[in-house]
């Protein structure tokens, strides 16, 4: 839907119109959910709308503001959540605006309560200020509405990244007008520009953080005007009582809470005439508060947790009167706090008021025993009230309700013991011989252990986790039949042109190197000199050794080849001569510049050292002749000089003739460069050209010196090495950085390589694959590339570049193993290329660990490519643990990491746990710069009429040509800086040409205060020939100065910046997003194109020499919009063209008169083979033809040149493709593979015209198609997500980005920004923006990189699978280790804190789950279906709450019903969608869905559970709810007792007795009916102020309000919360049970609204889970595996056909970027036959192919476990399964029904792809 319009007026809350368009407009924002941590926002700032903010926090954590009025839990609760922010390393600004106030109060709420939220965000607004002053750092500011001057000054001063309000659906917020204000603000802020979210979808998941954002809306205009009412004055007034308090303050002691409570107090005493009834109940208020005053001194906030008893602050009663009248007077003396007289007061106004503690002491008045010390204090405080107002608060204390100064003793306070104050759950006893060392620190009581009143399963891994097919070594293999082995060929093709792309190879033919074992040849190196010697008789080495005949037939074969070359070098030079003519002929220089350039690159080594320095010396001659053509002093003259003085420069290094050798000379001198280093030169031998003359004057521009020309125009062309030198190692001159990751792998380190994007990486993973190639036969590496096409080209790469002999069948160099495919042998290979989670499946299995030749056990090195995918919030976690799980060295690689040296820290620790030392190498030059650019056209449109022409010289960079205006305007990456940080500015990468712009504007704007250095002026700090590495060392000094400028906002940074940004960017900005009309005339024929558009965009790149191109769009369907746009133009001005032109008319009438001609040849020639058939003969038909004549007039006819025209194929003027890169032949083949149906047919044709798309949505065949064919130079535009950004080797010249985005991130905009200019293709690469504001764009090229943060990587799963890993290898040293690193870390994860302790404790207790859920033995063994919680881990923790209904017996009642099977299976697959792939139905209260679902077949919301169902979860929830309470509450009373919960999370503050003196128990004070309640010890005491004690009803509540310093992350407890009761009473979309109704994809698009790209992903999810649900359930009941319903065999080839990425649907609409986790399982076949083909899949062992005899052990049998021991009572140890009571005979019919669930899914799924 689209946005508002973009009138002045803005839709308001005064008119149902206005009302209905911003709800209109609200529904219409297509919110994108991500992690603001690591995806979103990262170290970028962020602003936070403070009175939605306290809304929000008051409601989530149900602050008291009914009964009592409890100010500190209101502070408490919104630090608890801006702390949980900045322990994720979140940068924000909460900000305030005083006319919007009433955002902060829900609605309906009467005026006499409104008091308690206008004072709490008073409080916290002076709260924050008071806290940014002591630490330095502002982060919370004040406005006085969206339309103030300063409001837009903070918008252009620190450009928050986005802005977090909230949507109004805050329960207590009802409807009415006040329920449209929070939208009407998102949506004035949306229209400023910025991206919005709401802080009620804000989501904690471990170190993550998500939310729902939403992208710019509409027109860029100003905020303007709105209806909010303003806040009431708040400003303090002169008075007499403030005068007095001043005079007071200088003798008292007072803090603020004690300040503004006799503020307040005195102000109603003194402005209040009080009668003698009035009189009465006022004393016993004053009495109460001035005692609250008193208590709140002493007391810890652990002691005020009072419960609800009489009556409270209620509307109406005298006490909320009294403290309301309280309320006007404290909001303004807070008002005015900052700058008044009592700013140096000690702060604790965050606790001014305690409403319960305050009602305990009303209602106790006349009761209170107050001791000696505490009554002096109420007596003086009463002393300073009466000093202000005159009122006399003490004179009716009765005398006997005070207590003497013995009786001290009585109310002393003792810290309450954890065992005192919770009841400690006992444990069931546990034990294990690795991992009992690791528990030591965890001290708990186990329950008396009796014998266990059922015998479980063990657990074994018997056969793969989603069929029946054994994994046992000792099963015979079976060779692969016809459909396998057609599949592996058909893949190794693919393979092979795959790698012929990536190498530039001819056809398919490729060389890769032949490695050769080199352990053998080490092994007979001697060991010293001397050694070599010994025993030998020593000879005179003065006497000339005789030589051999072996060594002068070597000298006589090196003279006849010398002789030989010698006779070829002169037919090379008459060939050069030949040519040299040729290329004189050519008229234009342009074009005879890019023949000699191309004849120049295609020389062979021999040709080279013959010719090469004369034909590079052509080249230069050419340039002079070019150079001719332009005026001295325009860009293009200059542009060509600098080519020639790279060419000359070429030229020098190259074996010359004298001629030569003079002429360089001469031309190096000309540019004033040093001569000194040419090479002598060879004989003399005459040039085939003459060289132009130079002029005295030389060739630099006038005025010019040598140094600014090579800054301004040379730096794409100077020399980029850093300490090069020869290593034999490498086939090139590694950098001296190169070298030390060289030395790490050879020493055997582990490794962490952090260097841009064409900064030479490359080789690193390929030196190590061939270390461990030439080590043995046996040794492996494993490559981890984080997306399955970078699989597939890393494959591809190791296939071009190596080979390899062996001895044995089915090995080889290499194997692919992803989730859905598999291409050679896993066991067999050396190398192997897969995903992350394969890799953890593979080292997780016992089978692969178990002997130590086994897989696991022969990994010596694992690369990590893309390691920045640890931050990912999806798979990151997998990459976390994987890190901790290598069992060898590793190399991690990386282009972006923004805290490279904590990363390296957690890193090291990692690896040296196992005992492996660390290196990190940093580099941070690009071998080739970017440029930055903003696409500009000039206004307007135009009549596209074909592509013209291009003749153009390979200028580096978009701005080399004359043309006037140019249509690109370029960014300086000073003028991008948004945050002035040092950081901001480390992260700008200058060439050249920026660093002395740089430095004449800091020379232009220097001031008195701000001089730049003379020692920075180039002339003194660079050499007369400069590289680029003097260039990065000048940047480095640059930058430091500038850093200073930046730091001081009165320095002339500012207009630094302004004057690097230029008139153009301020006219962009003011221009952005102005309507322009495009439609075209009635009388035009051809199509009429924007000059803004993207189509111009690219034939602007196009005429600039920038293409080829990728245009990236985080978008799919802008992809796919771009791509139609792009192809619609082309097309629609083709089919002009040929409707109006007169020679296509013609020529097409020719071509149609030639097939009719050839049409009636061919009958004749038909005719005549008929009647030599039948022997009779017609001499008119051959016309009295020879057999000759007719053979020659049928090769004629097949050399015609109509033969190869195709009136249907693109006009090469409407058609982006290179047709010179690839032939028609070629490109037909190449499509021949792609089947018909795989993309839609208009997307098939554009690659004919040149372009392609390319995103995790397409075909995956087609998806190879388009980079093979731009890599080949076919194709030369690419539209596409981050799918090519993440290590593709793609090589561009330009890389675009169009199309706002929450994706467009620092991260991905540095990733897909590095496709640009890649190593050995570009000098320079490109980069430009469309169609984004310039600020924007800005916002993106100066953001920080995020941080790369972990995440809690001890999962129950996880520990679960590390038991069967023990048990399955008895306890190998290879498993231990594994335990050893997760466990010994540290830290919770990569950026969290240090927490030992609590990972000892997690694990304890997750194995005490794990054992009540009788999935583990009392020794650790893995028992009953541990097999399956293991195998669905990435289900976590939906697994958990199946397993539960599977113990629990709610399958068995279910399946031994007497309801029918139908009803049942439905009623399963209910439950099941309540489990897994799981989706919220925000939208359930949408009227627009209800209707569109009532008008389907679906149901759309997910009914409730079944009340059998919700009864066993809630159950195990409340079990699971025990044992991490108990966790809370032993690790308490081991390792935080003396550590009260008693300082506020953000600001630290502590609230806590400031006295010395003894803190009063008000146990003893009040009475009993009035007494606080016992501290709480798992709750926080914070939250405990309203009311809450340490009993929780859901593990959500436990997990938000667990008191400080305990870890406890709701993701990693074993819980799944129930809808609609524990998810804010939103429901689940039934999209998975209306699929399972239906069958219609398409209705789950359009009524479940699940985007369309992402259909068939989630089933394809549900559908493995049913697979290994329904095999779990085969392997317990040990079903033979013999064919029939119980066999479940993978798919026919049919379905392996499908393509793993499945079919697109029309009108996908969606934008997200998918995570495969699982591959299509197989569905069940009613008749199978015995040949029947099988799919090679996923396995978690060793691939299924080959035996092996290093696994020695049986297997095979599955035992009952009768050792098992269970504690205590029967209430103690856990129930006995279900399955138990009837010896598993109720699971038999489970698992039929599961069969017949899984075949009905299968076939509705198989449906969609069939």
């Amino acid at each position: 839907m689209a946005g508002p319009d973009n009138s002045s007026e803005s839709p308001g809350h005064g008119t149902d119109t206005g009302d209905n368009r911003l709800k209109s407009w609200f529904r219409s924002l297509s919110p994108t959910k991500v992690d603001i941590v690591g995806d979103f926002t990262g170290k970028e700032r962020f602003a936070i709308h403070g009175e939605a903010l306290l809304a929000h926090c008051l409601h989530a954590m149900k602050v008291d503001f009914d009964y009592g009025f409890q100010i500190l839990h209101a502070v408490h609760s919104v630090e608890t959540l801006l702390q949980r922010l900045h322990d994720r390393g979140c940068n924000f600004h909460v900000l305030w605006f005083n006319r919007e106030y009433q955002l902060s109060i829900p609605t309906e709420t009467p005026a006499e309560t409104t008091y308690r939220y206008q004072l709490a965000r008073r409080i916290l607004i002076e709260h924050f200020a008071h806290a940014q002053n002591d630490k330095q750092t502002v982060f919370s500011h004040v406005f006085t509405s969206l339309d103030s001057n300063t409001f837009a000054q903070y918008l252009q001063e620190h450009h928050p990244h986005f802005f977090l309000g909230s949507n109004g659906t805050t329960p207590w917020w009802t409807d009415g007008p006040q329920l449209l204000m929070p939208l009407h603000m998102l949506y004035r802020i949306n229209s400023a520009g910025l991206h919005i979210a709401c802080v009620e979808n804000l989501e904690f998941k471990s170190s993550r953080a998500f939310l729902q954002v939403a992208s710019p809306r509409g027109a860029q205009r100003p905020l303007n005007g709105d209806t909010l009412s303003p806040i009431p004055d708040t400003s303090l007034m002169e008075d007499n009582i403030k005068y007095r308090l001043e005079g007071l303050i200088k003798t008292h002691s007072l803090t603020a809470r004690e300040i503004i409570s006799l503020y307040s107090l005195a102000h109603v005493l003194a402005n209040h005439a009080l009668d003698a009834s009035e009189g009465n109940e006022i004393e016993q208020h004053v009495k109460a508060l001035l005692l609250q005053l008193v208590f709140m001194r002493h007391c810890n906030v652990s002691g005020r947790s009072f419960e609800s008893r009489g009556s409270g602050l209620e509307l109406g009663s005298a006490a909320n009167s009294f403290i309301c009248s309280l309320s006007e007077p404290a909001q303004r003396v807070l008002g005015s706090w900052s700058s008044g007289p009592f700013a140096n007061s000690a702060w604790d106004a965050f606790d001014l008021f305690d409403g319960r503690l305050y009602l305990a002491l009303l209602h106790s008045s006349h009761n209170i025993h107050l001791p000696c010390a505490l009554h002096k204090e109420f007596i003086q405080l009463g002393g300073l009230l009466e000093h202000l107002c005159g009122y006399d608060a003490t004179a009716r204390w009765p005398g006997d309700l005070t207590t003497t100064d013995g009786e001290e003793a009585r109310w002393k306070n003792i810290d309450p013991q954890p065992d005192q104050l919770v009841r400690s759950l006992s444990i069931l006893p546990f034990s294990h011989p690795i991992l009992d060392k690791y528990l030591t620190s965890v001290h708990l009581r186990t329950e008396a252990v009796i014998s266990s009143p059922v015998d479980h399963k063990v657990h074994k891994e018997l056969t793969h986790w989603h069929n029946k097919r054994p994994i046992d070594p000792k099963q015979p293999t079976k060779a692969p039949d016809f459909w396998a082995r057609r599949r592996n060929q058909r893949f190794m093709a693919d393979i092979i042109a795959y790698s012929a792309s990536l190498t530039g190879a001819s056809g398919k033919i490729i060389e890769p190197e032949i490695v050769v074992v080199r352990s053998s040849i080490k092994q007979s190196k001697p060991a010293s000199g001397h050694a070599l010697n010994k025993g030998r008789k020593q000879v005179n080495s003065n006497k000339p050794l005789k030589k051999s005949r072996k060594q002068e037939a070597l000298d006589e074969a090196e003279r006849h080849s010398v002789a030989k070359f010698q006779d070829k070098s002169l037919a090379i030079i008459n060939f050069w001569k030949n040519r040299c003519l040729e290329f004189s002929k050519e008229a234009s220089p342009v074009k005879r510049y890019l023949l000699v350039e191309k004849y120049l690159l295609g020389l062979s080594s021999d040709h080279l050292s013959v010719i090469g320095a004369e034909v590079s010396l052509y080249l230069c001659h050419v340039l002079r002749q070019i150079q001719g053509r332009y005026n001295p002093g325009t860009i293009t003259h200059y542009h060509v000089l600098a080519m020639l003085w790279s060419q000359i420069q070429e030229t020098a290094k190259l074996t010359m003739t004298e001629e030569v050798h003079t002429l360089v000379a001469r031309v190096l001198q000309s540019f004033k460069l040093p001569i000194h280093k040419i090479p002598a030169p060879h004989p003399t031998r005459k040039l085939p050209f003459e060289f132009l003359d130079i002029a005295s004057g030389g060739l630099l521009p006038p005025g010019k010196s040598s140094l600014d020309f090579q800054l301004e125009f040379c730096g794409p062309f100077l020399e980029r090495s850093f300490d090069s030198a020869p290593d034999p190692r490498v086939p090139f001159e590694p950098d001296a950085w190169q070298r030390k990751v060289l030395d790490a792998i050879d020493e055997n380190k582990s490794l962490l390589v952090i260097a841009p994007t064409s900064a030479g990486k490359t080789f690193i993973s390929f030196y190590a694959m061939r270390k461990v190639l030439e080590a043995n036969n046996d040794d492996v590496l494993v490559y981890i590339a984080p997306t399955k096409a970078l699989v597939n080209q890393i494959a591809a790469e190791i296939q071009a570049r190596f080979s390899k002999r062996y001895d044995q069948e089915a090995r080889s160099v290499w194997a692919i193993h992803t989730r859905d495919y598999r291409i050679n042998n896993v066991k067999g290979c050396q190398i192997l290329v897969t995903v992350p989670d394969i890799l953890q499946i593979l080292l997780m299995a016992p089978s692969n660990a178990a002997a130590p030749t086994s897989f696991s056990r022969r990994i010596k090195r694992i690369i990590f490519d893309e390691v920045h995918c640890i931050g990912q919030s999806d798979d990151g976690i997998i990459w976390e643990q994987l890190l901790l799980l290598a069992p060898c060295p590793i190399i991690a690689l990386s282009a972006t990491v923004g805290n490279p040296l904590e990363f390296r820290d957690w890193l090291f620790n990692a690896q040296k746990a196992k005992g492996f030392d660390m290196e990190m190498v940093v580099h941070s030059s690009r071998y080739s710069d970017l440029r930055k650019f903003i696409h500009d056209p000039s206004p307007g449109t135009y009549e596209f009429e074909g592509l013209k022409p291009v003749e153009r010289l390979p200028f580096p960079g978009l701005d080399s040509d004359c043309e006037n205006p140019l249509p690109f305007s370029f960014i300086h990456p000073i003028a991008s800086i948004m945050d002035r940080s040092r950081d901001t500015l480390n992260d700008a990468s200058l060439e050249p040409r920026d660093c002395i712009e740089l430095w004449k504007h800091m020379t232009k704007h220097q001031n008195g205060q701000y001089q730049v250095p003379h020692s920075l002026d180039p002339e003194n700090m660079l050499p007369s020939l400069v590289k680029k590495s003097d260039v990065t060392k000048w940047e480095s000094a640059l930058k430091d100065v500038l850093a200073d400028w930046m730091l001081d906002p009165n320095s002339p940074f500012d207009e630094l910046r302004n004057d690097l940004r230029g008139k153009r960017f301020a006219r962009l900005s003011s221009t952005y997003n102005q309507p322009e009309s495009i439609e075209s005339p009635p009388s035009q024929s051809e199509p009429m194109v924007s000059r803004h558009s993207i189509f111009s965009l690219v034939t602007d790149l196009r005429s600039h020499g920038a293409l080829p191109a990728i245009i990236f769009n985080y978008d799919r369907v802008g992809c796919e919009t771009v791509l139609r746009e792009l192809y619609d133009t082309l097309e629609s001005a083709e089919a002009a063209y040929k409707q109006r032109d007169s020679k296509w008319l013609k020529k097409l009438a020719d071509f149609e008169q030639w097939k009719r001609r050839r049409g009636s040849a061919k009958m004749k020639d038909a005719k005549m083979k008929a009647t030599k058939k039948t022997g009779s003969r017609n001499d008119d038909d051959d016309g009295g033809m020879s057999k000759g004549d007719r053979a020659r007039d049928a090769a004629n006819r097949e050399l015609s040149v109509w033969d190869s025209f195709d009136p249907e194929a693109p006009l090469q003027q409407y058609s982006f493709a290179d047709n010179s890169k690839l032939t028609q032949e070629e490109l037909n083949a190449r499509l021949k593979s792609l089947k018909a149906d795989a993309v839609r047919p208009w997307i098939r044709y554009a690659l004919f015209r040149g372009i392609g798309v390319h995103h995790a949505g397409m075909n995956r065949q087609y998806r190879q198609i388009v980079e093979m064919l731009f890599r080949k130079g076919y194709l030369t535009v690419v539209v596409a997500t981050g799918t090519l950004a993440m290590g593709l080797n793609m090589p561009c010249k330009t890389v675009v980005f169009t199309g706002e985005s929450v994706f467009l991130t620092a991260l991905n905009y540095r990733q897909a920004s590095g496709r640009a200019g890649r190593r050995g293709f570009d000098l320079l690469g490109n980069v430009v923006f469309h169609g984004l504001h310039p600020h924007r764009v800005f916002e993106i090229m100066s953001a920080k990189l995020p941080d790369l943060r972990g995440q809690f990587p001890m999962s129950v799963t996880l520990i679960l699978r590390l038991f069967i890993l023990l048990h399955g290898t008895q306890n190998s040293e290879f498993a231990a280790n594994a335990v050893k690193g997760l466990l010994t870390q540290s830290r919770l994860c990569l950026g969290g804190p240090d927490a030992k302790m609590s990972i000892a404790h997690h694990l304890r207790f997750s194995i005490d789950y794990l054992r009540r859920q009788h999935l583990l033995s009392e020794n650790g063994a893995p028992l009953n279906f541990s097999g399956l919680v293991g195998h669905l881990y990435y289900t976590e923790n939906a697994v958990f709450a199946f397993h539960a209904l599977l113990k629990d017996g709610y399958f068995h009642d279910l399946s031994n019903s007497n309801r029918s099977r139908e009803d049942v299976i439905l009623e399963i697959m209910l439950v099941l969608s309540h489990l897994f792939c799981r989706h919220a139905c925000p939208q359930h209260k949408d009227k627009q869905f209800l209707e569109r679902v009532h008008r389907s077949p679906c149901v759309g919301i997910l009914p409730d559970l079944p009340q059998k169902a919700s009864e066993v979860l809630e159950r195990h929830n409340q079990q699971t709810l025990s044992i991490f309470q108990n966790y809370v509450s032993s690790y308490a009373s081991q390792h935080l007792t003396g550590m009260p919960d008693n300082r506020l999370p953000f600001t630290k503050y502590k609230v806590d007795s400031v006295y010395a003196q003894p803190t009063p128990d008000l146990s003893t004070v009040l009475p009993s009916s009035d007494s606080p309640r016992p501290p709480t010890v798992v709750r926080s005491p914070f939250s405990a102020l309203s009311g809450f004690t340490d009993e929780f009803h859901t593990i959500h509540e436990l997990c938000e309000t667990v008191r400080a310093g305990v870890f406890l992350e709701e993701s990693a407890v074993p819980y799944i919360p129930i809808a609609p009761k524990e998810t804010n009473g939103v429901p689940w979309n039934a999209y998975l049970y209306d699929f399972f109704k239906h069958g219609d994809m398409e209705a789950l698009k359009h009524v479940n609204m699940i985007r369309g790209s992402d259909i068939w992903y989630h089933l394809k999810d549900f559908s493995l889970i049913l697979s290994t649900i329904v095999t779990s359930l085969a392997n317990f009941l040990e079903l033979p595996n013999a064919g029939g319903d119980f066999e479940f065999e993978e798919e026919d080839d049919e379905l392996e056909m499908a393509d793993d990425d499945g079919p697109l649907f029309s009108g996908d609409d969606g934008n997200g970027i998918r995570n495969d986790v699982c591959g299509a399982p197989a569905p069940p076949q009613k008749e199978q036959k015995k040949n029947k083909a099988k799919k090679k899949v996923v396995a978690e062992s060793w691939d299924d192919e080959e035996s092996s005899d290093e696994d020695t052990e049986d297997d095979a049998k599955t035992a009952n476990h009768g050792g098992n021991s269970w504690s205590g009572p029967a209430s103690g140890y856990p129930q006995a399964p279900r399955w138990a009571e009837d010896g598993g005979q109720s699971l038999m019919e489970i698992f039929r029904n599961f069969s017949v669930l899984r075949q009905e899914f299968e076939e509705k799924f198989r449906k969609t792809f069939a």
